[in-house]
């Protein structure tokens, strides 16, 4: 046999064992990882110029296909040495052997060959070896066993098929073990190169989907290892505890204050982990950003390096800032709704007691007519139901009371011309007296403006007619013996007037007489003034009944006029003047001399009746619905107050009967009569209040529009 192992002895025919999972990874690593050309086809180039080789062959174990399979070539075609394959079953091989045994074999003449197999031949004939050196690749010393042959690992990774034009012989496989060594050497660190390279862009790859995994939540998560300091945090969590040296010195102090606070909380939790390891409770930071304050839960797990064998701990804090506030709202608005409800329930209360006290009837009907509340008062009258059969009559008149009404609010929705009031007439179910009872109604509407409810207030104005029947009866009574006072006051002035008028001129023909110097001419100066005093008060008496001029004159004027008039005089007595004129005041239609005369006597009244100073105040004002005290509508109302001392009770009906007056002889107790007379003539009235001791106030009422029977004469 021509071929030549160089060391030990043939081996007997074997299947090789299985290949160990490290040596497996190891060899796919060279087969599949490594670029044989790269690495290998530079040493065959060095070979072949350092030993004169001209072919070689580079054959690679395949662990998956337990096979030696052609790898590179050199002067080769590359399709022949991939081409090349022989089993490790093939025992006799050279190639195999060279492999298994790690020796180098000689082949002499490939053509006495038997192995390998009939296609390997071929192959070994086409690549044009004919004959040839097999030498194998040898890993190191260390590594694991790639297969088993004859209960020994199998080192090598491969063989280097080499070739020249002169034999082979012992000395130049001699000189090429070296070469070889080194080859399989180079082999294996790239493999190791390729393999660290191909795990380290798993690691970048790995870490690369954890960075993502991580930050994709948006909860800050953080890893801390046993002193619970923090060693690995997402972005979310970096924004909270982690500084960079552009921030400002505030917001530093806000990430440190977040450590210490999160380092506290982390160290309570664990010594507070359950027997599952996991914890939770609230945690409170601070935002670095706007400097508020924000509550997180965080969740805590124990954690282990299963390389390094160090603890630590994973922490998931979860923003509940949001959440707390919305319950804390929430409790809020339960409060805010529980305080209405028992603020409805007082109104509700307040409601049923003042609908209780309020005398009139007062009704609440939904859309149909039909009563939702009625007061007491409205039961008294309209409930029939709340009568037992002993009460019969008042039953029936209850029934009847409820035809009249439902027949009223009927008539009152179907007829819009009758406007929201009108008047019913029903009867007093405990007196059986007839009432008449004005009726006021008022449409309650929702948001959308639809009419939900109607409420009608009524009221007893029987008695109010009586009492207007009365005082109209008064009136008439009054004026009729104010006009009988009238007419005898005129009779008497005109009486008087005469035989006045000869003194008055047989005065002034005496005074016209008498030189100054006279010790008697003072005492005509004093006739003639008095007999003129007396000669303005009989005209007055004669103009009261002479109808006045009427033309429109602005009241606040006349009070500004008056005002000015008698200035000095208050001022000099001590006494605050205060006005209150309304600007809107439009004006009245009256006689301005009239009316500046009963404004100037008011305002000496009131001077008069505060010798010892005091504040007087003027106020006007404008009605135009009827008016509580005065019953007249689109009226302008005076008043003039003081705060002297008052006037007696027993004075105040005499207050404005002709010369009565409380001054004494100071007085001619004509001022208010005539005031009371101008204030009349002009379709007004005048009232008074006064208390002892707590001042007096006069009121004067006059329509916008003149009297009635506005006219001259």
């Amino acid at each position: 046999m021509a071929t030549t192992e160089l060391r030990g002895s043939a081996p007997e025919a074997q299947t090789p064992a299985p290949v160990p999972h490290a040596a497996r990874s190891i060899q796919s690593a060279v087969v599949q990882l490594v670029d044989p050309r790269e690495t290998l086809l530079p040493l065959l180039e060095g070979l072949s110029g350092a030993l004169g080789y001209r072919r070689a062959a580079v054959a690679l174990y395949d662990p998956d296909r337990q096979a030696l399979r052609g790898t590179v070539g050199l002067n080769v075609p590359d399709a022949l040495v991939e081409s090349l394959e022989m089993p490790l079953s093939e025992a006799e091989n050279p190639m195999v052997i060279a492999l298994c045994e790690d020796v180098p074999v000689r082949v002499d003449d490939v053509g006495t060959q038997t192995h390998p197999g009939e296609d390997a031949l071929r192959l070994l004939r086409e690549m044009e070896f004919s004959s040839f050196a097999v030498v194998p690749l040898r890993a190191s010393s260390g590594q694991l066993g790639l297969a088993r042959w004859q209960g020994r690992d199998v080192q090598s990774l491969g063989v280097i098929i080499l070739s020249k034009t002169e034999p082979i012989t012992d000395a130049d496989i001699e000189r090429l073990m070296p070469f070889v060594t080194q080859a399989g050497a180079a082999l294996v660190r790239a493999s190791d190169v390729e393999r660290l390279r191909g795990s380290s862009e798993q690691h970048a790859m790995e870490e690369e989907w954890l960075f993502w995994m991580i930050n994709s939540f948006a909860d800050p998560v953080v890893l801390a290892d046993a002193n619970n300091d923090i060693i690995l945090q997402n972005t979310r969590a970096e924004s909270l505890f982690k500084s960079h040296p552009e921030d400002t010195e505030g917001k530093r102090r806000a990430i440190w204050m977040n450590n210490f606070l999160f380092t506290s909380a982390l160290g309570a939790g664990v010594l507070e982990q359950s027997s599952t390891g996991r914890s939770t409770h609230d945690l409170t930071l601070v935002d670095p950003i706007e400097g508020t304050e924000l509550l997180f839960e965080m969740r805590t797990r124990p954690a282990t390096n299963c390389l390094s064998g160090a603890r630590g701990t994973v922490a998931v804090l979860t923003n509940i800032t949001d959440l707390r506030r919305a319950t804390e709202q929430v409790t809020q608005g339960v409060h805010r709704l529980q305080t209405a409800e028992e603020e409805i329930g007082l109104e509700r209360d307040r409601l049923n007691l003042v609908l209780r006290s309020v005398p009139n009837p007062i009704i609440l009907l939904d859309v149909d007519n039909q009563p939702i509340l009625m007061n007491h008062e409205a039961l008294r009258l309209f409930d029939a139901s709340r009568l037992d059969s002993r009460r019969g009559p008042q039953a029936q008149i209850a029934i009847a009371n409820e035809g009249r009404f439902t027949a009223f609010v009927s008539q009152l929705r179907l007829d819009p011309a009758r406007g929201m009031s009108g008047e019913i007439v029903v009867d007093d179910p405990d007196s059986r007296e007839q009432l008449t009872m004005s009726v006021t109604s008022t449409e309650v509407r929702d948001e959308l403006g639809a009419m939900v409810a109607t409420v009608l207030v009524m009221q007893d104005v029987s008695r109010l007619r009586e009492l207007e029947r009365r005082r109209i009866e008064q009136i008439l009574f009054d004026s009729e013996k104010l006009a009988a006072t009238g007419r005898l006051a005129a009779s008497i002035a005109h009486e008087i007037n005469n035989p006045l008028e000869a003194i008055k001129n047989s005065l002034y023909l005496l005074t016209n007489k008498t030189p100054p110097d006279d010790p008697n001419a003072k005492f005509l100066q004093i006739a003639t003034r008095e007999t003129d005093r007396v000669s303005r008060i009989l005209r007055q008496m004669l103009g009261f009944y002479r109808p006045p001029k009427m033309e429109p004159a602005d009241i606040n004027r006349l009070v500004e006029d008056s005002e000015s008039l008698i200035e000095k005089h208050l001022r000099q007595n001590g006494i605050k003047l205060d006005k209150d004129l309304d600007p809107t005041l439009p004006p009245v239609i009256a006689s301005a001399d009239q009316i500046r005369q009963v404004l100037l006597n008011l305002m000496l009244n009131a001077q008069q009746a505060m010798p010892t100073g005091g504040s007087l105040f003027v106020s006007t004002r404008v009605s135009h619905g009827a008016d509580p005290e005065f019953l007249m509508s689109d009226s302008i109302h005076i008043q003039i107050r003081d705060t002297g001392g008052g006037i007696a009770q027993e004075h105040l009906p005499h207050i404005f009967e002709p010369f009565f007056s409380t001054k004494d002889e100071k007085g001619t107790g004509l001022g208010l009569w005539v005031s009371q007379g101008i204030v009349q003539a002009h379709g007004g009235s005048i009232k008074l209040r006064s208390r002892p001791g707590r001042g007096t106030t006069f009121t004067v009422t006059l329509p916008i529009g003149g009297p009635a029977d506005n006219g001259e004469g």
